[in-house]
C-alpha cells in the first residue's frame, strides 16, 4: 500500500479524523427544556464522560474512532478488535435520551447533524480495520 497520499488507507483515514472533527463542531442535540438548545459536539467531547455515572459508554468510543483513523492516516492496518470496540461503544448512544446534569435527567427532544455524523464516522471506524484487512489480503488468504 506504500506511503503515498492516494493510499486508500491513508486517505480513509483522514476522511474519518475529518468526519470526527466536523462532528464536534456541529450541534448534537437540543433538550426538551430551555438551556441546552442546540448543544455542541466540542461541549458533550468534554462534559460526555460524565455519562460513565449513568452508565452511557458511548463518549469512550471517541478514543477508539481516533486510534483507527490515526492508524490509517499513518498507513497502518488497525486491528479489528479496534473497529469493533469504535462501533460498539458508539452504539450505546441508540439509547442516549436524557442529558444528565445538577437538576437530574433532562429529556433530549432533538438529534441533530453532530450526532448523526458522529454515529456514521463510528461506523465506518467499525467496517474500515475490516475492508482494509480483506483490500490487503492475498488471494485465497482473506
Amino acid at each position: 500500500m506504500g506511503d503515498r497520499l492516494g493510499d486508500p488507507r491513508r486517505l480513509t483515514g483522514f476522511l474519518i479524523l475529518a468526519l470526527w472533527l466536523l462532528s464536534l463542531i456541529l450541534p448534537v442535540f437540543s433538550t426538551c427544556r430551555p438551556g441546552y438548545d442546540h448543544v455542541g459536539g466540542w461541549f458533550v467531547l468534554l462534559f460526555g464522560w460524565l455519562g460513565l455515572l449513568v452508565l452511557m459508554p458511548a463518549w469512550l468510543a471517541n478514543g477508539f474512532i481516533l486510534g483507527v483513523g490515526l492508524a490509517l492516516a499513518f498507513g497502518k492496518r488497525p486491528p479489528i478488535w479496534l473497529g469493533v470496540l469504535a462501533g460498539g461503544l458508539a452504539a450505546t448512544a441508540w439509547w442516549w435520551t436524557a442529558w444528565q446534569d445538577d437538576t437530574g435527567s433532562v429529556p433530549i427532544c432533538h438529534y441533530h447533524a453532530g450526532y448523526w455524523l458522529w454515529l456514521a464516522t463510528a461506523a465506518l471506524a467499525l467496517i474500515a480495520p475490516i475492508v482494509m484487512r480483506r483490500i490487503a489480503a492475498p488471494r485465497g488468504q482473506a
